[in-house]
């Protein structure tokens, strides 16, 4: 069970005028908070939620509003999915609308016009109309950024929710902003082990730098591999993306405390080092990657060539 369907929705649709001014009442005092029009929850309820459990809240808020046909798409398909997403969670739910080849906005949502692109779905687990991965990929990549773009694009082909032909299929159906999505789609690497090395990915392409070579091994006898994120050979650098949550996660996963955790990176960098073809080993942090000038410092330095 997920950490949202937990979270009670109290609605003031359907109440009486009593109940309603009982409820407003609460939220006044801070007994109760307002997320939507109508809907409220427990205070400091959505706290501890990140970005896109946030925004599967909202969607759960709007469920009563959302017609049978229409399909829950774009960065909202995406969270139900369980699709990375890059940036703030969308302010608003988006749906594909059969009906209608124009884009409207409401107070709940951004209603995309499909017009002759209706959209393949498949069921939710909650009933809702859902967009496939591949499609909802290729409307993420037409619409957004492509450092939120490609985190998603990799995402779907590692794990084998969308196949390159699937994606391509959904590309050219596309009417406006094939070009844009196409970057997205063109990039798109199985190989991406999360969506910083995804983004990671985005600033090399901004900065002009070599095609590093992705998940390459050191290996030699008598000592266990070590696969690092990126290889820039004719450079002798490789790149490492040091996610927020690893040492969190290698902790959870094992049982080790940090500085065990610690301990042993520092012994896999030393033997990374320890190879003659590298010379240098950089380390980005997601930090690091918000700021492409900090990257084109770091590259730099390490001797990898960037515009």
């Amino acid at each position: 069970m997920d950490r949202t369907s937990g979270i009670e929705l109290i609605r003031t649709t359907g109440r009486t005028a009593s109940e309603r001014r009982t409820l407003e009442r609460d939220v006044r005092r801070g007994v109760l908070e307002r997320i939507r029009p109508g809907v409220l929850v427990r205070p400091g309820a959505l706290d501890e939620l990140h970005p896109g459990e946030r925004h599967q809240v909202m969607v759960r808020a709007a469920r009563h509003l959302i017609r049978p046909r229409d399909v829950v798409s774009h960065e909202s398909a995406g969270v139900l999915l369980g699709l990375p997403l890059v940036g703030p969670a969308p302010p608003k739910v988006h749906l594909s609308v059969l009906t209608t080849t124009h884009t409207r906005v409401t107070s709940w949502f951004v209603q995309h016009g499909v017009g002759a692109r209706p959209p393949w779905t498949a069921e939710s687990m909650d009933g809702l109309l859902v967009t496939t991965p591949a499609r909802t990929a290729v409307d993420i990549a037409a619409s957004r950024p492509l450092d939120h773009a490609l985190p998603v694009v990799d995402h779907v082909l590692r794990a084998g929710s969308a196949s390159r032909d699937s994606l391509t299929t959904e590309l050219d159906r596309l009417v406006a902003a094939r070009a844009k999505a196409g970057i997205a789609i063109g990039m798109g690497s199985g190989l991406s082990g999360s969506p910083a090395e995804s983004v990671c990915r985005v600033r090399f392409r901004e900065l002009g730098t070599p095609e590093p070579v992705q998940q390459h091994t050191f290996q030699r006898s008598g000592a266990g591999p070590a696969v690092v994120d990126f290889w820039f050979p004719a450079q002798g650098v490789v790149v490492e993306v040091d996610g927020r949550g690893k040492y969190e996660d290698a902790e959870m996963l094992d049982g080790r405390t940090t500085a065990e955790a610690h301990w042993r990176e520092k012994r896999r960098e030393d033997f990374i080092r320890s190879f003659p073809e590298v010379r240098a080993v950089v380390r980005l942090s997601w930090s690091d990657l918000m700021r492409p000038d900090s990257v084109r410092a770091e590259l730099r330095r390490a001797g990898v060539p960037c515009r």
